[in-house]
């Protein structure tokens, strides 16, 4: 059975790790963690993730929402 890849999107970094430690656990491919909606766009584009944990604040030009509708 293949490995769920997941990207995760989230500007606070304690928060992001520990969201991919209890992904790991679960047995989940976090593919990277990334903190903009800008990298979000980018990374999304180039290794095709199962699944984006999106943070809707983001600290950054680009909300998880637009980046949302732009990734789709």
């Amino acid at each position: 059975m293949t490995k769920a890849k997941i990207l995760i999107v989230e500007d606070e970094l304690i928060t992001a790790k520990a969201i991919r430690s209890a992904l790991n656990s679960l047995g989940y491919d976090v593919l990277d963690i990334v903190t903009s909606g800008e990298e979000a766009i980018q990374k999304a584009s180039g290794s095709q993730p199962d699944l984006i944990l999106m943070d809707i604040k983001l600290d950054s030009e680009m909300d998880g929402i637009e980046a949302a509708r732009q990734i789709k």
